[in-house]
C-alpha cells in the first residue's frame, strides 16, 4: 500500500513560517493547524498513524488551495501537491463537498461536456497545425467561451478540437487524484504535440503530469 503523502515532500518542510504571512486562512484566524505548516504538522501525524486521516477532512476544505505559500518557501516545499494527496484519503464518499460531486457528474459525462458549450459556442473545430492544440477548459466553456474565440482568431495556426473531455485538474485538485493523472494523459494522447491552454489550473496540472514542455 502505498504512503498516504509522498515522504520527500513532507521532508522538505523546515517549518520556518515563512508561508504564514502569505496565507489567507492564517491571516483570518490566526490559528497554526490552518496554516500550510500546521497542515503539514498534521500530514506527518497522520502519516506516523498518530493521527486518523479524517481529523484532517476540516482543514482539507478550510485551504483554498491558492498556493500562495510556495514561492515565498525557501524550502521549495510542493505544498499544492501535499494538499491533492489530503484531499485524496479524505474527500471520499459524502465527505466531499455536495457542490464537487455535482461537479464531476457533469465533466464525466459526454452529454455535460457538450452542454456546456451549447449555449455560449467556444471557438469553431478546425485542423490546422498537427502538433499544436487548443485545448478547453471544461468550466470556460461555459462561463468565458469568447477566451478561446479570441485565441484561434489570434492564432489561425492552432488547431481546435471540440471532442476533447476533460483534462482532470477539477478531479487531482478535489479528491480523485489517480483519476484525474489519468484523465491528463488521455487528454495528452488525444491531442499530441503542444497543448495551448488559457485555464490556469488546467495548464499546472497537465504539467505536472505531461510534462510542462508540452504545455503552454
Amino acid at each position: 500500500m502505498r504512503e498516504k503523502f509522498s515522504q520527500d515532500k513532507l521532508d522538505r518542510c523546515i517549518s520556518c513560517g515563512y508561508c504564514l504571512p502569505a496565507c489567507p486562512t492564517y491571516k483570518l484566524t490566526g490559528n497554526e493547524e490552518s496554516s500550510p505548516r500546521g497542515r503539514i504538522t498534521l500530514m506527518r501525524a497522520v502519516q506516523t498513524d498518530k493521527l486518523p486521516a479524517l481529523d484532517l477532512l476540516n482543514e482539507s476544505s478550510f485551504c483554498l488551495g491558492c498556493r500562495a505559500c510556495e514561492p515565498v518557501c525557501p524550502a521549495g516545499v510542493e505544498y499544492g501537491v501535499l494538499l491533492e494527496e489530503m484531499r485524496d484519503i479524505t474527500w471520499q464518499g459524502t465527505n466531499r463537498p455536495l457542490i464537487i460531486r455535482a461537479l464531476f457528474a457533469i465533466v464525466d459525462s459526454k452529454l455535460g461536456m457538450w452542454a456546456l458549450g451549447l449555449f455560449s459556442p467556444t471557438a469553431r473545430r478546425r485542423s490546422a497545425a498537427k502538433d499544436l492544440h487548443l485545448m478547453y477548459g471544461c468550466f470556460e466553456r461555459r462561463l468565458f467561451p469568447s477566451v478561446s474565440r479570441a485565441v484561434a482568431k489570434l492564432a489561425p495556426e492552432v488547431s481546435c478540437s471540440s471532442d476533447q473531455g476533460c483534462c482532470g485538474a477539477l478531479h487531482a485538485h478535489n479528491g480523485e487524484l489517480e483519476k484525474g493523472k489519468e484523465m491528463a494523459k488521455a487528454l495528452g494522447a488525444k491531442l499530441p504535440g503542444t497543448i495551448l491552454t488559457t485555464a490556469g489550473g488546467c495548464a499546472a496540472h497537465l504539467a505536472s503530469v505531461i510534462g510542462s514542455d508540452r504545455v503552454q
